[in-house]
């Protein structure tokens, strides 16, 4: 068993991060837990362009790096691993079983695993994130001003990324693996009237080419594929999953299996918060993510403080 810390963080993306650094400049003893900071939803974005204090765009993966710095100058220890269960009694510390490196023990402890877990990628998709693949138009739609992009899926989400991407982009090319849309008739009409939006029915994407960017994909549509020229693809295909499988019952879930917290974070197990993706079951902004965490760092530092 590893020496206690004051908290242990499990998650080091942005709230997971901003928790760390808040607790830990209020001089507590503070872990931070991550499997793999580019497995992370942060590193997939190629533009975040709306983080306070940084009027430059710079790369979800840089900003990572700015923010486990900032940590780490504030005495945040971090630790590359997996959790693989937690364990939280009354009046005891909380314990954190990890693959490789067996038990650590912290007095309060925070999850932020987020919510963008996956093991399935379309052909060239993981090999392009950041480089012209996206999950979230809001933040990665300025990567495709005056370009062409594609967005796949048949879901509300995938639809109102196309009207939100046909603002900045030349062209939309939208693919629906399916004979029809699954959205409100508003919004079918709102597409329908958007001139530089292309609706492609019964369309699959195949695969995802380029080098050091992406430059075009591959189409299926009756039994014939076609290439088109794109500078982006906004994939909306799979369903946010938060990662929580590791938390075995220690803290109440809502139905889309993310974590329920109060107004502080604070979980329903005593001296366990929460914050970020994975309270919400899907990708926020990142500046909100950082917010959720530095108002769960508080909460932190007061549980530490009464005891």
């Amino acid at each position: 068993m590893h020496a206690e810390y004051d908290l242990i963080v499990v998650g080091g993306g942005t709230a997971g991060c901003s928790a760390a650094m808040f607790v830990a400049r209020c001089k507590w003893k503070v872990l931070v837990i991550d499997r793999d900071g580019a497995s992370g939803y942060l590193s997939t974005l190629a533009n975040v362009s709306c983080f306070p204090g940084f009027p430059e765009s710079l790369s979800g993966s840089d900003l990572l790096v700015k923010l486990k710095k900032q940590a780490e100058l504030e005495g945040v220890k971090f630790h590359r691993d997996v959790v693989s269960a937690v364990a939280v009694s009354e009046n005891a510390p909380c314990r954190i079983m990890t693959e490789n490196a067996g038990e650590f023990t912290g007095r309060s402890l925070i999850i932020a695993t987020g919510s963008a877990a996956r093991s399935n990628y379309l052909h060239g998709e993981k090999e392009f994130l950041a480089k012209g693949v996206s999950y979230d138009a809001i933040m990665d739609a300025p990567s495709v001003a005056r370009r062409i992009a594609a967005v796949v899926g048949r879901n509300r989400r995938s639809a109102e990324a196309a009207v939100y991407l046909s603002r900045f982009a030349e062209k939309v090319h939208f693919i629906i693996p399916s004979s029809k849309l699954d959205i409100p008739d508003f919004l079918i009409t709102k597409i329908q009237s958007t001139k530089n939006i292309e609706l492609h029915y019964s369309t699959s994407l195949k695969r995802i080419k380029g080098s050091d960017h992406i430059t075009s994909i591959d189409l299926l549509a009756s039994g014939h594929e076609k290439d088109l020229e794109v500078s982006g693809v906004f994939t909306y295909v799979h369903e946010y999953q938060p990662a929580t499988s590791f938390l075995n019952n220690v803290v109440e879930l809502g139905e889309n299996g993310a974590i329920k917290v109060d107004v502080n974070f604070s979980t329903t197990a005593d001296g366990v918060f929460a914050c970020g993706d994975v309270i919400c079951g899907r990708p926020q902004l990142p500046a909100i993510s950082s917010a959720q965490g530095i108002v769960a760092g508080i909460g932190v530092d007061r549980f530490l403080s009464k005891i």
